[in-house]
């Protein structure tokens, strides 16, 4: 099955801080490959609450070495090789996460199988999963989102970025999640609600999933803003939650979401 599920839901430092939602990224099942992505901190606790075994994992992948999405990065490497004992997996991630002020400890890196530094518009082939990393996004450091690619599924993931219009052509795929932390514009490096509007009508996915939701997000009821973008678009937009369980089409063309747990204010 592929699947994705939300290890986290919060974006902007204060919510991660008092961990008002959880911080612990994607983990990513597909084409029988097993992905952690931007695990932020609490990922490993976040895993192993949801049952997932961080020792079965084939890869690490990073956006971006600011905290909220790397906090648990070594944490997930000595799991993923066993503590070193099993040197195995692949670690994906922007060359300044392993130079200058490292967020990759350097003790860890040899437990890796292969340590990759992320380049714009390269491919990178992880298990049964084709991962592209089309461009370099605007936002302090730096930034990639992932395209992933397997037999009968293609999906996107747009990490921290200012808007820019060529965003929507890098990113066009049957599912696409987008972080949105600001509930309108700003000059903050980050995309709002009235960018991922921009987003959906251009990119028309057949779902678009919003998640790393700052406090105005947050305060404003994500799944409301969800639900009035679904309304105003024509596309079927939905709000992450911590733990939520989403079923990415397979080779036979399925798709469909699972929510979690019920709906609380908190994780």
């Amino acid at each position: 099955m592929n699947r994705i599920t939300f290890l986290g839901t919060g974006g902007a430092r204060v919510l991660v801080f008092k961990q008002l939602l959880a911080s612990g990224g994607l983990w990513i099942e597909q084409a029988d490959t097993r992905i952690s992505l931007d695990p932020g901190p609490g990922a490993l606790v976040q895993a192993t609450k949801r049952k997932l075994n961080p020792t079965k994992l084939d890869a690490i992948l990073l956006s971006h070495r600011h905290l909220d999405h790397s906090g648990d990065i070594n944490s997930m490497i000595e799991a993923m090789t066993t503590g070193g004992f099993n040197q195995r997996g692949l670690v994906l991630a922007p060359r300044d996460a392993y130079e200058d002020d490292p967020v990759i400890l350097h003790y860890l890196r040899g437990y890796v199988r292969d340590l990759l530094t992320i380049e714009e518009g390269a491919t990178y082939q992880i298990g049964g999963v084709t991962v592209r990393t089309p461009v370099r996004h605007h936002h302090p450091g730096e930034v990639y989102g992932f395209v992933f690619e397997s037999p009968g599924c293609r999906w996107s993931y747009l990490a921290d970025t200012r808007y820019f219009p060529e965003l929507a052509e890098h990113y066009r795929a049957d599912v696409v999640v987008m972080h949105t932390v600001r509930l309108e514009e700003s000059d903050i490096p980050h995309l709002s609600i009235p960018d991922a509007k921009r987003l959906i009508e251009a990119i028309r996915p057949q779902t678009a999933i919003l998640t790393h939701f700052g406090m105005t997000v947050w305060r404003a009821k994500p799944w409301e803003v969800a639900e009035r973008l679904t309304q105003e678009t024509g596309v079927e937009v939905k709000a992450a939650r911590d733990g939520m369980r989403f079923d990415l089409p397979g080779p036979d063309g399925g798709m469909s979401s699972v929510r979690v747990g019920p709906r609380t204010d908190s994780h």
